[in-house]
């Protein structure tokens, strides 16, 4: 499995049976850091909800201009608002070929604002939960949001630590300064690590061979 971030939550993720973009968002759209030009193969596209770092509607508009037989893979509530921009592109709202969604509420936000209708998703060895901490179990990779208005450090390491993953992607953490970023990876990395739980420090755009 390869995986290469692309700032924040977006993780393109390449097996052998498959290559698979996770949550495109407004934050990787606008670094430009993915050249869809360049991108040979996509298969599918993952969307666990609709907030805008997760989701882009151009972002999403170019990759199925490129990729128009591809199927979006998202939630019950964002499947009919995509529909509706005109992105023709079948939805897919339940498991399909390899991909097993499970329930991961998105954690609450602050000052009781409305949350959105979140999945989690299972591919291959990868567990992508979207916005959540609250789910029963991860494949040996987890895409782990480390900090957010919703979230913190604390949070992200305890769920690793009760999840057991055997190794952890982190993502969701546009927020920091990139010192701070560097500073936190090896906080977390040296936390996990003891534990038995592998901490990748990602490059954003540069694959990671697992």
């Amino acid at each position: 499995m390869r995986l290469t971030k692309y700032l924040h939550s977006c993780l393109l993720v390449e097996t052998p049976e498959a290559t698979v973009l996770f949550d495109p968002g407004k934050f990787s759209w606008d670094s430009q850091l993915l050249d869809i030009g360049r991108l040979p193969k996509l298969d599918y596209i993952v969307i666990t909800h609709e907030h805008s770092d997760h989701y882009e509607l151009e972002f999403v508009k170019a990759l199925a201009q490129k990729f128009p037989d591809i199927p979006i893979i998202t939630n019950p509530e964002l499947a009919p608002k995509i529909s509706a921009s005109g992105i023709s592109n079948s939805l897919i709202t339940d498991n399909k070929d390899g991909f097993e969604i499970f329930n991961a509420p998105h954690e609450p936000l602050p000052l009781d604002m409305p949350v959105v209708s979140n999945i989690g998703v299972h591919f291959n060895r990868l567990t992508h939960p979207g916005d959540a901490f609250d789910f029963s179990e991860t494949r040996e990779i987890l895409a782990l949001p480390l900090t957010a208005p919703w979230g913190s450090v604390t949070q992200a390491l305890d769920a690793a630590v009760r999840l057991k993953p055997k190794i952890v992607m982190p993502v969701h953490d546009w927020h920091w300064h990139e010192l701070a970023r560097q500073q936190m990876y090896g906080m977390s990395q040296s936390l996990l690590e003891p534990k038995g739980i592998k901490f990748i420090v990602p490059e954003n755009g540069q694959p990671t061979e697992l």
